[in-house]
């Protein structure tokens, strides 16, 4: 009898040990762990709107070069010209990096000469620095977001005064 008795509180006290332990549950330092994600093919990028992108790039080549209304139209339309075939080339999966170069250069050349019909050299010179750095596309943008900044100013202001 004392032998059962004996037998018995080491059972509850061996199994309370093992309860205390959790070893059927998640370990102290695997708690709130997460297994990362898989990753997903992330498929193509996508490609530009080369309507969007010769609008923009006409209205600001209006606004540097000075140039009326047609010959803005005139240019956007060789900016969508030039954009569609130079996106075509870069998204070209079959051409090797040296040949859509190659392909980007004879287009870049064709884009000259379509512009040299129309524009001084300087403004051609303009252009096609502007397309090779986009160093006045920053700046245009710069100011484009200053003037809604003081846009949006004056307009708290307006709004303070006539309360």
């Amino acid at each position: 009898m004392i032998f059962r008795l004996f037998a018995l509180i080491f059972l509850i006290a061996g199994s309370s040990t093992i309860y205390a332990q959790n070893l059927g549950s998640i370990q102290r330092g695997q708690r709130g762990y997460s297994p990362p994600a898989r990753q997903q093919d992330a498929g193509e990028p996508e490609k530009p709107d080369v309507n969007l992108l010769s609008i923009e790039r006409a209205d600001m080549y209006q606004e540097i070069l000075d140039i009326d209304v047609f010959t803005k139209e005139v240019l956007k339309s060789y900016l969508k010209d030039y954009y569609t075939a130079t996106v075509d080339i870069g998204y070209d999966e079959n051409l090797k990096f040296d040949a859509k170069r190659e392909l980007i250069n004879a287009e870049r050349k064709k884009f000259e000469t379509s512009l040299k019909e129309v524009f001084t050299e300087e403004q051609v010179e303009k252009i096609l620095t502007e397309e090779e750095f986009g160093k006045e596309k920053k700046k245009y943008d710069k100011e484009k977001r200053q003037e809604k900044r003081k846009k949006k100013k004056r307009k708290k202001n307006k709004d303070d005064d006539g309360k």
